[in-house]
């Protein structure tokens, strides 16, 4: 059985270790940081990013190996976006992972949106430390 929960402030130490294991950047205590339990072991994270006061990313998610295949990334999404207090969420997903963050509602980002700073350093980030090309999506609450 799949729960997720937000993560407890003792355990960023574990968060951050995990991500630096695929080469994420580490969480923030003030970022929102989920984590999947199958049968009461982690099993994945994922996080939504402080941008501003209405805006976020939603990000950081990694599913374990041996929990793979199990809906688990769904899971963790849905949980972070009912718990999500931003009017706007951007998504900076390995480009082959847009339609399945495209079934939650984010969408490219069109000209008319205004993309904050942060998250085009992110991007920029991104696309200089990983092989593989990033999207850049957004959600817009309403």
């Amino acid at each position: 059985m799949i729960t997720i929960r937000a993560l407890g402030e003792t355990e960023l130490p574990w968060a951050n270790r995990r991500y630096g294991e695929i080469g994420f950047l580490p969480s923030q205590p003030r970022d929102f940081i989920a984590v999947a339990e199958v049968n009461g072991e982690r099993a994945g994270i994922g996080r939504i990013v402080h941008v501003d006061e209405t805006t976020g990313e939603l990000g950081g998610m990694y599913v374990f190996a041996e929990f793979r295949g199990q809906g688990i990334a769904g899971a963790l999404v849905v949980f972070l976006l009912e718990h999500s207090r931003y009017q706007r969420l951007f998504c900076i997903p390995f480009a082959h992972l847009a339609g399945f963050y495209g079934g939650f509602g984010f969408k490219p980002v069109s000209a008319d949106i205004s993309v904050p700073c942060a998250v085009s350093k992110k991007v920029s980030w991104c696309a200089s430390e990983y092989p593989t090309s990033v999207a850049l999506l957004v959600r817009v609450a309403g």
